[in-house]
């Protein structure tokens, strides 16, 4: 039997529900550039990101040269004790020297996390990534699997050596409902694809208003579909854009046909974010209606874009507010008539998204990744200690 490692120290990131590899190639990418700044660090800490997704077949994407590992191994999403196993049978054949474990959720992936340290070694710390808005009473009384969600992982948070969250109003939730210390937390959003930081911006803007997102319930669209039918009322020259894909598709889809004239809107399904990228200078105004939003970075990418958001309010807004400005982000009330609703998106379409914000975020955004692998290597580095 070969005992010789192929790998440095590895920092492995584990993948249950199998959503880095069904998120596509975007989301495959952004793991490798993560990958990419372990090397970069200026700590002469050698590490791999060794990721192991859940899949329906076995492959392996592997790049040395940004010390990128990816396999998926045959599990159903639902299997937590089918999926650990195969985690731990792949590290211990692959004989992986583990210095971290991250868990992309403080639910399935935690408690997986958990069971792996538990049989290959006992002292490897844990990161755990939260992105929803989970000790916000607002997501949590959305629905009852979202409260079940929250008390889950409030609990499983315990004996977790760091927590990387996205919002600032997010982690002072859960700072003060978990009652954690403020060094074990790190506000870390999720980068935006600088492919976006090319797009010139348009002089006039069309008279569009765009969804863009999960098609969800518990992200809103109803709402949204409410919104189509009071703008309507008053303005048929409107055009709804909306991209994503969901659960709630196809009944979604179905509300607004009965609302609109084919004429009316344009279903793009699911996009890259090189498809993306192209959309930007059709949309007018970009739309947010989910209830509880911890971050918002689609929000983030369309002032990029140079296209002002009309949102619900929630944490994440408010927090976007205070730094692009109430003008360029505009809280949407649904309980406004149709002419006063009319009134704001005329408003909106005339409004330009101030050049300090674009050019702070794309500051602020170049450093997520750094500051990502940063945080792995400092729990290296302190475990060593």
């Amino acid at each position: 039997m070969n005992n010789k490692s192929n790998f440095n120290g590895v920092v492995l990131q584990i993948d249950p529900r199998g959503v880095i590899i069904s998120g596509g190639h975007d989301v495959v990418r952004r793991q490798q550039h993560y990958a990419s700044k372990l090397s970069n660090t200026r700590d002469k800490t050698f590490l791999d990101l060794v990721i192991i997704s859940a899949s329906k077949s076995r492959k392996k994407i592997s790049d040395s040269k940004s010390n990128f590992y990816l396999y998926t191994v045959p599990s159903s999403t639902f299997n937590i004790l089918s999926y650990t196993s195969k985690v731990i049978r792949l590290c211990k054949s692959e004989n992986m020297s583990l210095r971290l474990i991250v868990a992309g959720d403080p639910w399935e992936s935690l408690i997986c996390a958990k069971i792996i340290r538990f049989f290959l070694n006992k002292h490897i710390p844990i990161q755990v990534h939260i992105h929803a808005d989970i000790c916000n009473p607002v997501w949590m009384n959305l629905t009852w699997r979202n409260w079940l969600r929250s008390f889950v992982g409030q609990l499983a948070l315990k004996n977790v050596e760091s927590i990387r969250t996205v919002g600032d109003t997010q982690t002072k939730y859960i700072m003060r409902r978990c009652k954690l210390k403020e060094s074990g937390v790190r506000v870390i959003p999720v980068p935006i694809d600088s492919h976006l930081f090319s797009l010139s911006l348009v002089k006039a803007r069309p008279a569009s208003v765009a969804f863009i997102g999960r098609l969800q319930k518990d992200r809103g669209i109803d709402r949204f579909v409410k919104l189509v039918k009071t703008l309507n009322l008053n303005n048929k020259l409107v055009e709804f854009i909306i991209a994503g894909s969901g659960p709630d598709k196809e009944i979604f889809l179905k509300e607004i046909e009965s609302l609109l004239p084919k004429s009316g809107y344009r279903y793009l399904g699911q996009l890259s974010e090189l498809e993306l990228k192209k959309v930007w200078k059709e949309v007018g105004v970009l739309v947010s209606t989910a209830p509880a939003e911890s971050y918002g970075r689609a929000m983030r990418e369309a002032l990029v874009a140079g296209v002002p958001v009309w949102a619900t309010k929630s944490s994440g807004v408010e927090d976007l507010i205070s730094k692009a400005g109430k003008d360029a982000v505009k809280i949407l009330d649904l309980t406004k008539s149709s002419r006063e609703l009319n009134r704001e998106l005329n408003q909106l379409l005339r409004i330009k998204v101030p050049l300090t914000y674009r050019k702070q975020f794309i500051k602020e955004n170049s450093t997520y990744a750094q500051k990502l692998a940063k945080s792995w290597v400092d729990l290296v580095n302190k475990q060593k200690r």
